[in-house]
């Protein structure tokens, strides 16, 4: 199965894991995913304790963790890709195996 996930889908699963790390609300966490070609994706995360990068593979566990916490997925059979299209922004394309 494959699941493909939007940019909204991937920064409520950023706001998801950094809630957890933070113990705060999600709703609390604001993102602004970037993609630099070259460099990859990354995203600028606000909380109410301040403000803070999030890397590639910190995107790709945030996915990860959402897909565990709130759709019960394990997270060691998914395979997860980052993308970015120009029409489409960025977006995720999750292979679950087993």
């Amino acid at each position: 199965m494959i699941l493909l996930l939007s940019e909204q889908d991937i920064a409520d699963s950023i706001c998801v894991y950094v809630s957890m790390q933070e113990a705060i609300g999600p709703e609390s966490v604001r993102v602004n995913l970037q993609y630099q070609e070259g460099f990859g994706f990354s995203a600028m995360v606000t909380t109410p304790g301040g403000s803070r990068s999030i890397s590639e593979q910190e995107m790709i566990d945030s996915i990860a963790v959402y897909l565990q916490e709130y759709h019960s997925f394990i997270p060691e059979r998914l395979f997860i890709d980052l993308s970015f299209t120009e029409k489409d922004g960025i977006g995720a394309s999750v292979q679950v195996t087993g």
